[in-house]
Order: C-alpha cells, then sequence, then structure tokens
C-alpha cells in the first residue's frame, strides 16, 4: 500500500453566525474555488475507497468533502457550489434529527437552532451524486452506552437512512469523534469505512480509524490551500497535541 496522504475535510453548518462549527457561504465558495484552482478535485469518501482498492493507494491529488449532522444550509449554500465546480462530498446525516432542528444538544454559542434537511432533500443530493453516510440516530456519546444501545444507534441510523433515501449507506462518523473498543467492534461489524475527528492527513490507517481536518481550523484560505497537499501538517500536529492537552485537562 502506498503512503500516499488523502486530505479528509469536515463541516458543519454553512452559516453566517460565526459559531465554531459554521463557515459562511462566501468562505465555502471560496475554498471549493482554491481546491479547483490548485488542480485538486473535491470527492466523496466512497470514491476515494474505491480508488484505492482498485489501486492500492489513494486517489492523486483529490480531496475527500465530508459535512456532519445534515444541517438544511448544505443544499442552499454548499451544493451550488460542490457541483459547480463537478465535485461530490459524503454528508453524514444525524438519522432520527432529519426534518428537525439540531437539538441533540446545547449548540454551540452563535449558532442557534437550524434545520435540518428533509428526506426529499436527502433524495436529491442522493440523485445528484452525493454520497450519504450515517452519524447515528441522535447524535450521543456512544462510550456512555451499553453494547446493545450503542449498536442500535449505530446500525439503526444506517438502516433508517437505506429505508428513506433508497440508496446504501457504507460508510460513518463517530459523533464528537468518541470512541471506545465496544463502540469499534460495533462500527467494523456495520460499515465499510469510519470517520475520526483525528487532526491529521490520512495515509495508510485502518479504515475504519480515518482522520479528518476540521476546516474550523483552516479558515484563512492560505491555510486552507496548504492542507491540500500537506505542507500544512506540522500546524496541525501542534493543533492536536493542543486539543488533547485541552481535553485532558477538562475531563
Amino acid at each position: 500500500m502506498s503512503e500516499n496522504g488523502l486530505t479528509i475535510l469536515t463541516w458543519h453548518s454553512i452559516d453566517a453566525s460565526g459559531s465554531v462549527i459554521s463557515i459562511s457561504p462566501r468562505q465555502f465558495s471560496d475554498q471549493m474555488a482554491a481546491i479547483a484552482d490548485a488542480g485538486y478535485r473535491g470527492i466523496s469518501l466512497q470514491q476515494a475507497l474505491t480508488h484505492r482498492e482498485v489501486h492500492a493507494e489513494w486517489p492523486a491529488r483529490a480531496v475527500v468533502l465530508t459535512f456532519d449532522d445534515g444541517y438544511e444550509n448544505f443544499v442552499s449554500s454548499a451544493l451550488p457550489a460542490i457541483s459547480r465546480h463537478g465535485f461530490s462530498a459524503t454528508v453524514y446525516l444525524i438519522s432520527r434529527h432529519i426534518e428537525g432542528i439540531n437539538d441533540w444538544g446545547p449548540p454551540p454559542e452563535g449558532l442557534g437552532n437550524q434545520r435540518m434537511l428533509s428526506w426529499v432533500q436527502v433524495r436529491e443530493m442522493v440523485d445528484a451524486g452525493i454520497e450519504i453516510g450515517a452519524h447515528t440516530c441522535t447524535h450521543p456519546d456512544l462510550r456512555r452506552l451499553d453494547s446493545a444501545r450503542a449498536r442500535e444507534e449505530i446500525a439503526g441510523s444506517r438502516n433508517e437512512i437505506e429505508d428513506q433515501a433508497g440508496c446504501s449507506v457504507t460508510t460513518f462518523a463517530f459523533p464528537f469523534g468518541y470512541r471506545s473498543e465496544t463502540v469499534d467492534d460495533i462500527v467494523r461489524s456495520e460499515f465499510t469505512a469510519a470517520c475520526t475527528t483525528q487532526l491529521r492527513r490520512a495515509s495508510s490507517e485502518l479504515l475504519h480509524e480515518l482522520p479528518r481536518i476540521d476546516v474550523y481550523y483552516l479558515q484563512k484560505i492560505g491555510l486552507f490551500g496548504k492542507a491540500l497537499d500537506g505542507s500544512l501538517d506540522r500546524y496541525l500536529t501542534i493543533r492536536r497535541w493542543g486539543r488533547i492537552v485541552k481535553n485532558a485537562v477538562v475531563d
């Protein structure tokens, strides 16, 4: 297996609130243009996995675009820019919050209540070539659930999405990035691959522990561009260790 790296990026809400999980529509449009101008293409995780299976390496000059939770503003504020450049993406849905709002917990400061996608919109996204992945039924901390409840959240979300969207769901994103041995075992048994919140590029990791880079850390367009080819790896390492230390103090 080749060691060439793959950048997997994460967005949440595309809005102008300035919250820690938000990127403005203008910023997002500029980011898609930066990818195209650098000679890269935006693809779904499944497209990257298929290339890796066939060629034994990650695709060159490609960046995986992922979106967590399933905010309705994906359709109005992200999909047009994605489509304009001929890109694809993967959207991870919280299945029981589709057609609802982001009330699985207190929203980040400034975000407020945001509408989530509808099933009609999800089906239209599938028709437009967007990959749909699972992000549990209700966005819990999976570490705090017993095995049966964890499996219901993990496999149940896939089943509900497949029933409603009429598509195959093969990849998963861990809520909050939180994992345990039990959770990992369930995810491996139910999905082809899974995404974490580790702040670095993917190389030859196990497919159920794929790292992603949250665009929150790349809001300056110069930093964003450097993340595509790995020239920002040292910066990301510093930020990753800073986040580990911060979480350890909080815990």
